[in-house]
């Protein structure tokens, strides 16, 4: 009885595990997705300098190699990554905006766990000192024509619209060996980012 009680216990376990492990590529993808609608528009929109132009660019060509293990992932279908890389080849920004539009919206991304509607000052403190230990050393110094600049994340949050900030900042952000390179935060110290950035002026 124990043991069939324990085996079930590791199947639920492994079910939990598998769902969650699926939640968070669709997640990823997603989030993934605007960051790249975001960077088409910047290069329509003939957006930075030179360099920063070429680095948009070098960072479509990256997220373009791995977006087909993501959509795979997120059990989504790869076909469309052909026409966003000739777009890209081209250099044809509102055709890549184009193709990746149905992808965009048929993979949603759902910024609420990150975005809050009344942060409180426990939160904002946290954002505070979350920005100040790990983020202030590369974007509080002034951001220049290189290819992919440290902007000061206040001035980018208000340039952008909120959903496509919190997609940057859930892929943007990277960890070290310990977490595997995956972003060290929660979704609560995220949200307390986004909120102090919101607040700052």
């Amino acid at each position: 009885m124990r043991v069939r009680v324990l085996l079930a216990g590791l199947a639920a376990a492994c079910c939990c595990a598998a769902v969650q492990a699926a939640g968070e590529h669709q997640r990823r993808l997603a989030a993934e997705l605007v960051v790249m609608a975001g960077d088409a528009r910047r290069l329509t929109a003939g957006a930075g300098g030179p360099q920063e132009r070429e680095g948009l660019v070098k960072r479509l060509d990256g997220a373009l190699s791995s977006l087909p293990l993501l959509l795979r992932r997120a059990e989504g279908d790869a076909r469309p990554v052909a026409a966003l890389r000739a777009s890209l080849v081209r250099g044809d920004w509102r055709a890549f905006a184009a193709a990746l539009a149905p992808l965009k919206q048929r993979h949603a991304f759902d910024a609420r766990s990150l975005l809050a509607a009344a942060p409180t000052p426990e939160m904002l403190a946290l954002g505070a000192s979350i920005h100040r230990t790990t983020c202030a050393g590369c974007h509080d110094a002034a951001g220049g024509d290189t290819l992919l600049p440290a902007f000061d994340l206040s001035r980018q949050l208000k340039s952008m619209a909120r959903e496509e900030f919190a997609a940057r900042l859930l892929l943007g952000v990277r960890g070290d060996r310990t977490t595997a390179w995956r972003n060290p935060f929660s979704d609560a110290e995220l949200a307390a980012l986004i909120a102090w950035y919101s607040s700052a002026r």
